[in-house]
């Protein structure tokens, strides 16, 4: 099968497709606009990606590691693999069928060896972005990044345990940045942005670098190869 395109210095951000373009995705409904992000690709296809994580703690204390992943989307399903510093091997899968509720799992290493992957802060859902499918909950006021104006949308953990409010360029659609909070809580406990952001030709958004940050706080994670082809391509 034809290969689709191999980048460097990217990371692919799955299942989002082309957003209407300019002051119409703007306008767009919130469920519409959602709608669109999350429309399936045409074919199903695996993507490739390696990096380095860097974090901070408390403390001050460094803390680094190697990251690859292998992820798999469908229309209606993404499995991924997270391998860490080629010890720990992380297995997550969601579901997301049409008129049916996301559906996520998570399987851990047998033995995971120290540092795991939550030292890191991050979240398997971070670097898969499966947030973007969480339960719609409402439209937010509209707020600025980098001279960028965003549609805020709040979106609800499908476990029921707290809830992600994921900032979107208005015009393109691309997620710039994201906040997660506990349940009935005010404040975010962790928070998410996209750096060096470029959209390909497919309609899919590629970026360089992420950054985490929570309470005392902060992680890196910087990629440098990620690869996508259509499944039965070697």
């Amino acid at each position: 099968m034809k290969k689709i395109t191999t980048l460097m210095l990217t990371i692919l951000l799955p299942a989002i497709c082309a957003v209407q373009a300019g002051e119409e995705a703007a306008v767009l409904p919130p469920e519409v606009f959602l709608q669109e992000l999350r429309r399936p690709l045409r074919q199903d296809v695996w993507g490739e990606i390696t990096g380095r994580i860097q974090h901070v703690d408390a403390e001050g204390k460094n803390l680094e590691g190697e990251l690859r992943v292998r992820i798999t989307f469908t229309s209606t399903s993404m499995h991924a693999q997270l391998v860490l510093n080629n010890q720990n091997v992380y297995a997550f899968e969601q579901q997301h069928k049409p008129q049916e509720k996301v559906t996520s799992a998570l399987s851990m290493p047998e033995k995971e060896v120290a540092p795991g992957l939550f030292s890191f802060g991050l979240e398997p859902e971070d670097l898969t972005f499966s947030f973007l499918y969480w339960d719609f909950l409402e439209e937010l006021p509209a707020q600025k990044s980098r001279m960028r104006d965003c549609r805020v949308m709040k979106l609800a953990h499908p476990h029921g345990t707290g809830t992600v409010e994921v900032w979107f360029d208005a015009a393109m659609g691309f997620p710039m940045a994201a906040f997660w909070y506990h349940q009935n809580q005010e404040k975010p406990w962790r928070a998410l942005e996209m750096k060096g952001a470029k959209r390909h030709e497919n309609g899919l958004w590629f970026v360089k670098e992420m950054r985490l940050e929570g309470e005392n706080w902060k992680t890196r994670v910087l990629f440098d190869f990620a690869s996508l082809k259509e499944v039965g391509n070697k």
